[in-house]
């Protein structure tokens, strides 16, 4: 018996250094650098870093600081795999994924060009990416923000320090409820630095924000409160009792937490919301226009399902979206940005009543959902396309007045998306993205971009020539990419639309 089982083990062994050999010697590092579609990325993302280099860093000593922290992330980082890659033998198995370098990328860029008072301790979150233990990572965070050459009082520095553990706690929560599949590390990453800005890093008083902090801090403590309950209830309550429990907790919880949370103006929030839309006809016609589009929409696209294909599904969203904000957004930015910071939580919302199929609505919203899922959707438990869609699009819009969202999704991923698909036959190197899909979303998104510039008076400050630089850029970087369009793709050409203005914000 013994024999055999020592004989057993040694054909596993052997059969798995067999295949860690193949491994080694099917895998090159340097190929796998110079793939082409990694190349044009790199090379896209490169042109913008050097513009940025060459324009911003000579200006003041404020930028020359939010350059110096992302080298030192980006090389701390670097370091950090080949250490790990040389320790395992060379195993490229433990290597980071290629997509975490727009885990340095965007919120680099974005900080560098939106919010620099927060470079130091947003630089330090990035840093949550190293693979270490978590005994020696958060420490090393925490240095990088007491060492910084950060103008932070040590006060400011000291509560600062709160923000790495909020950030390590919300991409730990996320990576459970998507089990990683959802959500990979690099989605976890971005949205957990995400969270972290709104729940505790700034502090705007601006309405909308206002509005996305707490709702958003409402949601998570119903969430938390709820997670109690059902580790309590599970073993003296049937599943459908139990669950009919979390669910009148959540909805009676939810609205309740908000009106405490959120006061505007020392006013309870309904109160307020239905006094700002009745003294103002403009809000009055923006909301029977959105509820009758939605009213009239959502049915026939149900009942029209069957006839047409998952992917034009799907984009009929994009496309309804760009319709229902572009010309609102000019008319009342300030109730569309309030609109989009409560649609944020709200989608929030149905994914988690679906996501547990709460009792008696959480099965219907799972099955009518899952009539758009596509692949990235079936991959984990969490339907993350509509999420993505929402904060994709409110982002720009929210940050910097800008529509790119809008144009990117709205018009360009979805034409890219539909002509692609049926039409292309070209396909781009290491991806399932055609050339002439890549021709759509250059060619719509530019004579989108144009027509709101000369219509509708977006981007004032751009020249026709950059706004057509900017849409070749974000559709070749599209087209060569796996990492989700809709996160990915607004926040690089709201980043490019800033980099190509004719005026730069310098103060």
């Amino acid at each position: 018996m013994t024999v055999g089982t020592s004989s057993v083990a040694e054909t596993k062994g052997e059969r798995e250094v067999s295949e860690k050999s193949q491994i080694d010697e099917a895998y090159s590092l340097l190929d796998a650098l110079v793939a082409p579609e990694r190349v044009v990325q790199l090379a896209i993302l490169g042109v913008t870093l050097h513009i940025a280099f060459t324009e911003l860093y000579d200006l003041n000593s404020e930028y020359r600081l939010v350059f110096r922290n992302g080298a030192i992330v980006a090389i701390s980082i670097l370091m950090g795999a080949y250490s790990r890659y040389r320790s395992s033998g060379w195993n490229p198995l433990v290597l980071p994924k290629f997509e975490t370098v727009y885990l340095m990328y965007l919120p680099f860029m974005t900080l560098l060009l939106f919010d620099r008072s927060h470079a130091t301790i947003n630089c330090s979150l990035i840093l949550n990416c190293v693979e270490m233990p978590l005994m020696f990572k958060l420490p090393m965070q925490g240095i990088f923000v007491l060492l910084s050459e950060s103008k932070a009082e040590l006060n400011d520095k000291l509560a600062q320090l709160g923000a790495i553990i909020i950030n390590y706690l919300a991409y730990t929560l996320l990576a459970k409820a998507s089990h990683l599949k959802s959500l990979d590390t690099v989605d976890c990453n971005l949205f957990s630095i995400l969270l972290t800005n709104v729940l505790y890093i700034h502090d705007s008083e601006s309405i909308y924000f206002q509005v996305l902090k707490e709702t958003l801090s409402a949601f998570l403590i119903i969430v938390g409160v709820n997670y109690v309950a059902d580790i309590l209830l599970g073993s003296i309550m049937n599943a459908y009792l139990k669950s009919a429990v979390i669910f009148s907790s959540f909805a009676v919880g939810f609205p309740t937490l908000v009106r405490h949370l959120l006061k505007i103006d020392g006013q309870d929030p309904l109160e307020w919301l239905i006094d700002y839309i009745m003294t103002s006809d403009t809000r009055q016609n923006l909301l029977i226009i959105w509820l009758t589009s939605l009213l009239v929409l959502i049915p026939n696209v149900l009942i029209l399902k069957s006839n047409i294909t998952l992917n034009s599904s799907r984009k009929v969203w994009h496309f309804l979206i760009l319709l229902l904000i572009t010309k609102p957004f000019q008319m009342d930015p300030n109730f569309v940005k309030i609109s989009l910071a409560g649609s944020i939580v709200l989608f929030l919302s149905v994914e988690y009543l679906r996501y547990l199929k709460l009792e008696p609505v959480g099965g219907y919203i799972d099955s009518k959902l899952r009539l758009f899922a596509d692949f990235r959707d079936e991959k984990g438990p969490i339907i993350i396309s509509y999420i993505y869609l929402i904060v994709g699009i409110a982002t720009p819009l929210l940050i910097n007045d800008s529509p790119v969202g809008l144009i990117s999704l709205g018009v360009g991923d979805s034409l890219a998306s539909i002509i692609g698909g049926k039409w292309g036959k070209k396909f781009w190197a290491g991806t399932n993205k055609t050339m002439e899909g890549t021709i759509a979303f250059i060619g719509s998104t530019t004579v989108t971009a144009i027509i709101f510039k000369q219509y509708l008076g977006y981007f004032q400050n751009i020249s026709y020539s950059n706004l057509s630089v900017v849409c070749t850029l974000t559709g070749l970087l599209e087209g060569n990419s796996i990492i989700n369009d809709n996160i990915m793709i607004p926040a690089f050409m709201l980043i490019a639309e800033q980099l190509f203005t004719n005026r730069l914000i310098t103060t």
